[in-house]
C-alpha cells in the first residue's frame, strides 16, 4: 500500500543519548542541520511538539518534492513556535506562501493557528458535488419576468418537496446537473456532477407558493435549477487527523480539467461513509512504469508508487468528497490514486 510505504519510508528517528540522558534539542532561534533519517514529521514533533505542523513547512518549500525525503546537510531555523528551512542556494526558498485560485485558508490545528499554510484568492465559482443517493429539496420554477438567465437579487418562485419544513429566511444552494461520472477503474456509474450555481433566501410563503431572492451567483442560473442544503463556501480548513486507511481514486475534477496541479479542485471516491472528514490530508500517487527492457534484464520488480502531490478534503458526501490540491510534484490525472494520511 502507498500509505504504508510513505509512512515507513523515512521513519527512522535519531535518538541522541549523552551520558545516559536524552540530549535536549536545539532551543529557540537556533539552527539544526538535518541528518540522515529525519523527516518533516520528525522535525515538527521534535522541535515544536506538533507533528501536524509539517504540511506548513512542505507547502512553503517548493523544492521539497516529497515530504518524507529531505536531505542531510539542509539547515532548519528554529523560531518561536515554527520552523523554517534555510535555502541551500540564494535563489531558492524566497517564496513564503503560495497563492492559488480559490478562497480557502488552510491551517494546522495545534500550536500554530496563526501560521498561514496557503492563501488562495477566490475564484467565485463554487465547488459542487457528485450526486449519488441525495435528493433535491425543491426546484426553481419561474421568476417575476421573462428573462432566460437569472442573476443576483432576482425574485423567483420555488416548488418545494416538503413545504412544512420551509420558513422565511431559510437559505438553499442552487445546483445544475452536469455530466454522469463513471469510475475511472471500473467504468461503472458513480453519480451526476452537480455544479454550484449560487444560493437564494426565502422571502415569502403564501400557501404552496414560495418566493425567494437570489443571492450570490457562481454560474448561469435558469429555471429548473435544483435546491439542496446550503453550505457556505469554506474560507478556512483545519487539518484533521485521518481515521481511515482506505485508498481510493480521483474520479473527477471541477471544470472538467484534464491535467491537475496545485489549486485545482478534485473529487474522490471516498466519503463520510469511509470516515473521511473535512481537513483530512491525503497523498496523490500512481504506480511507476517499468520498461520492458528492464523487465527483460531484471525480471519482475516492485517499485514504490510515484508521489504526485497532496490534497486536503474540503467537503464530504456519503460516498464522495471534494478536495483541493495543496502541493503538486507532478501533474495528476483522473484515475490516479489517493491515500489518506492517518499518522
Amino acid at each position: 500500500m502507498t500509505q504504508t510505504l510513505f509512512r515507513w519510508l523515512s521513519l527512522l528517528v535519531l535518538l541522541m543519548i549523552l551520558s545516559g540522558t536524552s540530549l535536549t534539542y536545539a532551543a529557540e532561534n537556533q539552527i539544526y542541520t538535518i541528518k540522515k533519517g529525519d523527516t518533516l514529521w520528525d522535525l515538527s514533533k521534535k522541535f515544536i511538539d506538533d507533528p501536524y505542523y509539517w504540511p506548513n513547512i512542505w507547502a512553503k518549500n517548493p523544492e521539497i518534492t516529497n515530504p518524507h525525503l529531505i536531505f542531510p546537510g539542509q539547515k532548519v531555523h528554529i523560531l518561536d513556535g515554527r520552523l523554517e528551512i534555510i535555502p541551500a542556494y540564494p535563489e531558492a526558498g524566497k517564496q513564503t506562501g503560495q497563492t492559488i485560485g480559490t478562497d480557502l485558508l488552510v491551517q494546522p490545528t495545534i500550536n500554530s493557528a496563526s501560521e498561514e499554510l496557503i492563501t488562495i484568492k477566490s475564484s467565485g465559482s463554487g465547488d459542487g458535488f457528485i450526486l449519488t443517493d441525495e435528493e433535491s429539496l425543491g426546484i426553481l420554477v419561474d421568476s417575476v419576468d421573462n428573462r432566460i438567465l437569472l442573476t443576483e437579487h432576482d425574485i423567483v418562485f420555488l416548488k418545494m418537496k416538503d413545504i412544512s419544513g420551509v420558513t422565511v429566511g431559510d437559505t438553499y444552494g442552487l445546483f445544475g446537473r452536469g455530466k454522469l461520472i463513471k469510475h475511472p477503474q471500473t467504468n461503472q456509474p458513480i453519480g451526476t456532477m452537480m455544479n454550484n450555481l449560487g444560493f437564494l433566501q426565502i422571502t415569502e410563503i403564501n400557501g404552496e407558493t414560495v418566493v425567494a431572492k437570489i443571492g450570490k451567483v457562481f454560474r448561469e442560473i435558469v429555471r429548473g435549477a435544483e435546491l439542496f442544503e446550503y453550505i457556505p463556501q469554506r474560507k478556512e480548513i483545519t487539518l484533521q487527523r485521518g481515521t481511515t486507511d482506505q485508498g481510493g481514486y480521483i474520479i473527477a475534477a471541477r471544470d472538467e480539467k484534464g491535467t491537475l496541479s496545485s489549486g485545482d479542485i478534485i473529487f474522490v471516491d471516498l466519503g463520510s461513509d469511509d470516515g473521511l472528514v473535512s481537513g483530512n490530508l491525503f497523498y496523490l500517487s500512481r504506480p511507476r512504469q517499468v520498461s520492458n527492457e528492464i523487465i527483460k534484464q531484471a525480471g519482475e520488480v516492485q517499485l514504490p508508487d510515484a508521489v504526485l502531490g497532496a490534497a486536503i478534503t474540503i467537503e464530504t458526501k456519503a460516498k464522495t468528497a471534494s478536495a483541493i490540491i495543496i502541493k503538486s510534484v507532478d501533474a495528476a490525472f483522473i484515475g490516479d490514486m489517493v491515500s489518506v494520511v492517518t499518522d
